[in-house]
């Protein structure tokens, strides 16, 4: 009877090692995904802010002429506005925040005052984009979608 009883707490040790080992698994496992998860979130967090500070900062480089690139406003909020003239005609290139994205739009200017904001292409996303002048300088406040604020100054060698 000895030997029974012996063998039936090997096996109960045994049910318990298997499920104290089941459950560090499953332990590990949730803690691996929730770091991957963080990690990935925060990997897309910086990739729409990089993208979207590079991206304007590349679109006021490539356009630096006098009077080309300003600070103003579309639909109500603060824009980089890009002149420029093809053909005889005058367009605008917009770069805006509107419903949580940065959004872009080029459009003549003679129907620029009838185009609504919703129009433009996405770029990314964001929950605030300002832009301002200082001297020579263009001024760029990007609030992206976790709150945190980024703000950059580019060199616009040929001023206003």
């Amino acid at each position: 009877m000895n030997g029974k009883s012996l063998h039936s707490v090997d096996k109960i040790f045994v049910l318990i090692l298997f499920a104290v080992f089941v459950a560090s698994a499953l332990f590990v496992s949730a803690s691996g995904a929730l770091a991957y998860k963080n990690a990935a979130e925060q990997m897309d967090e910086r990739f729409n802010k990089q993208t979207c500070v590079n991206y304007i900062t590349a679109k006021i480089r490539s356009n630096n002429e006098s009077g080309k690139v300003q600070a103003g406003e579309f639909g109500g909020k603060s824009a980089l506005l890009i002149k420029d003239n093809f053909g005889g005609e005058g367009y605008t290139t917009y770069i805006y925040q509107y419903g949580g994205s940065v959004r872009e739009l080029t459009c003549g200017d003679e129907v620029a005052d009838t185009m609504d904001p919703s129009a433009g292409w996405e770029l990314t996303k964001a929950n605030e984009l300002a832009f301002s002048r200082e001297g020579e300088l263009i001024k760029i406040e990007l609030t992206d979608i976790s709150g945190k604020l980024t703000t950059v100054y580019v060199n616009t060698i040929s001023g206003e």
